[in-house]
């Protein structure tokens, strides 16, 4: 539960508290397990730290398992409205700490609201945001772009705070898009209680992904890959689960069924962390073929013993390409069939 609803209050009593702003907290992906990770290692050390963010539509307290101060500022009116609401946030709540912002958005509109010195940790770069969006965006979204990153350099360049990434990728891109030199923070997943276990192939080879159903995510290449292979013959019993929600969820489901894979493709939506535990627990092989600016899903299969295919273009690549547990992808879809199929039948 929170500590505290009272935004004064909780200033005038912690004001060493690390203020950790993200836009709003919609569910638990990537930005906002590593931003609670931070919180976690902060209270380990004896460092307070608390959440600033716009609206919180998850009860995002839940899954934090220690108290969590959470100060949603609930503005009205736009971009604007929202700018100066976290400008008067940090204007009437005087911590000593500089704020630690979560991503893109967060990092333009701590510059545009003038707070002056803070941390970002950049998790996705624009060109990462083009891969889930239309590729013929118009020279309005294109500008809108170049501004942004123009407005966010300044921002990151000016205050004197560090800019922290994940991959090599990503530190190419903030120095491009952004003029900063960020510094490579390499993450790692949640444990999990039974650790590494090596799992026997007992009839049906069990694949699982764990994700946001997007276009980033390249659902479609797993189905259409495991469908070649299927016209192929002669290849295992294989059954793939598919834990997350996203924009992409209905039309996955629909390609699916045009495939002829609808009996063998289970699409979970939202897993409660004692039902994603069974699914990583019973996996054999884990599916993960994104663009992305890491991937702990990755490492959190890894830790339990589940070989992964992933593709280059995801950040965690970095650091498991020579690693015998992983199959990492280099070309487009075409090259999945045969990886996965080497995999399958290993």
């Amino acid at each position: 539960m929170p500590l505290s609803t009272n935004d004064l209050q909780y200033a005038q009593a912690h004001p060493e508290s690390v203020p950790l702003f993200l836009t709003q907290l919609d569910s638990l992906g990537g930005a906002e397990r590593s931003v609670l990770a931070m919180a976690a290692w902060l209270r380990a050390r004896g460092r307070a730290a608390h959440f600033v963010v716009y609206e919180d539509n998850c009860n995002f307290v839940r899954y934090a398992g220690f108290p969590l101060v959470i100060h949603e500022l609930r503005p009205e009116g736009g971009v604007r409205g929202r700018v100066k609401a976290l400008q008067r946030y940090f204007a009437e709540h005087r911590f000593t700490a500089p704020p630690l912002v979560s991503g893109y958005q967060p990092a333009l509109h701590a510059t545009l609201a003038r707070l002056g010195r803070f941390h970002c940790l950049m998790h996705d770069t624009p060109v990462l945001f083009e891969v889930e969006q239309s590729r013929d965006r118009s020279w309005k979204q294109r500008l809108r772009t170049l501004v942004s990153n123009r407005i966010i350099g300044f921002g990151l360049r000016s205050g004197g705070g560090e800019t922290i990434v994940t991959s090599e990728f990503l530190k190419a891109d903030s120095r491009k898009e952004f003029g900063v030199e960020a510094q490579i923070a390499r993450m790692g997943g949640l444990s999990s209680g039974t650790g590494f276990v090596r799992r026997p192939f007992e009839g049906e080879l069990r694949l699982l992904s764990v994700c946001r159903i997007e276009e980033n995510k390249r659902i479609d290449w797993m189905l259409e890959a495991l469908a070649e292979l299927e016209r192929q013959g002669g290849g295992v019993a294989w059954r793939l689960d598919l834990a997350g929600r996203g924009s992409l969820l209905e039309a996955m489901k629909l390609r699916a069924q045009e495939l002829g894979l609808s009996e063998r493709v289970h699409f979970h939506g939202f897993v409660p962390d004692d039902a994603l535990d069974e699914l990583y627990r019973r996996a054999h092989l884990f599916l993960m073929p994104a663009v992305q600016g890491y991937g702990i899903p990755a490492i959190e299969a890894l830790q339990r013993g589940i070989p992964v295919l992933l593709h280059r273009e995801s950040g965690v690549s970095d650091i498991l390409l020579e690693t015998p547990w992983a199959s990492v992808l280099t070309g487009g879809k075409e090259e999945m069939a045969p990886k996965l199929g080497a995999m399958m039948s290993s």
